[in-house]
């Protein structure tokens, strides 16, 4: 999974339900042409492509968090993780791609796009607005690109509900509309390529300020939940939602902090989920609860 930041929020919801998931390996992207760049299987990292700002070696197509003191350490850390991106894209079964805002910067020294202004100075930099027609070719190249290595990856296309309110209100349905159309172009031109309508169901489904966070910008706990609803009933079989309960059920159990773990009340209740846990993973090998078991066992 990778894109904007609603990536990591579904991507929290899949990995809870214990879920095999990549999120978002080289940070936060909201554009189409840098999500692109961070996600092809031939990249190569090398020290003159880095820069030092406030102390830290950064890169324009990488995230924030991929920034460190040594240069040596930066560039290594960013040929690991996209070595370890091309090693999941041959193994994974589904790609989904989040595009946030069509709404790209440059640098104006290089006419390149950045992923990442970094707060450098603005005069730096310049910003305008994909067309549909990029779009569909930066999407569809990346979507080539990963299955050649992997010709039987089933892609999601999904649009962050994700407000991007910098350049005004007009603006930014301008830029969703774009990312909108260009999602229709790609599901129609390529085969195994799904569209899930992740903002729809925040703007036109729940259509209130409510459903929003404190910044009015980003979906709230609630809106959250209910578009991951709607991607389970689309996306996961009856059995697999069956499943998923149980995995919720356990996993809800692990987080429970009791007021006196040393009651025989508790101590039961500490068995009976060691004792499911057990159950679980004599049924689904590939399933497992390291994390809960050593929390059941620790309290």
């Amino acid at each position: 999974m990778a894109g904007s930041c609603f990536t990591t929020h579904i991507g929290q919801y899949l990995r809870t339900r214990k879920f095999e998931v990549m999120t978002n390996p080289m940070g936060v992207i909201y554009n189409p042409v840098s999500l692109a760049q961070s996600i092809l299987p031939d990249q190569d990292f090398t020290a003159d492509q880095f820069f030092q700002n406030e102390g830290l070696w950064r890169h324009w197509n990488l995230h924030s968090d991929l920034a460190y003191p040594d240069l040596d350490t930066a560039v290594d850390q960013a040929q690991k993780t996209a070595d370890s991106t091309r090693n999941y894209l041959q193994t994974t079964d589904v790609l989904i791609l989040t595009l946030g805002t069509a709404h790209v910067f440059y640098r104006l020294d290089r006419d390149e796009i950045v992923a990442n202004c970094h707060k450098m100075p603005a005069k730096l930099f310049d910003q305008r607005r994909l067309s549909v027609a990029e779009t569909v070719t930066t999407i569809s190249n990346l979507i080539q690109q990963v299955r050649a290595i992997q010709p039987n990856l089933q892609i999601i296309l999904t649009v962050s509900p994700v407000r991007h309110w910098r350049n005004g209100a007009v603006e930014h349905q301008r830029s969703k509309s774009v990312l909108l159309l260009a999602c229709a172009d790609l599901c129609e031109q390529l085969p195994n390529t799904l569209y899930f309508p992740a903002y729809e169901c925040l703007m036109d489904d729940l259509r209130d300020y409510r459903f929003y966070a404190a910044d009015m910008l980003h979906p709230s706990e609630t809106a959250i939940e209910y578009i991951w609803q709607h991607f389970e009933a689309t996306f996961l079989s009856t059995p697999t939602q069956q499943l998923c309960k149980q995995i919720e059920k356990i996993v809800a159990a692990a987080a429970h902090r009791p007021f006196n773990p040393h009651t025989a009340a508790h101590q039961t209740f500490q068995q009976k989920q060691l004792d499911a846990i057990a159950v679980m993973e004599a049924t689904y090998p590939e399933i497992r609860f390291e994390e809960e078991r050593r929390l059941f066992i620790q309290s």
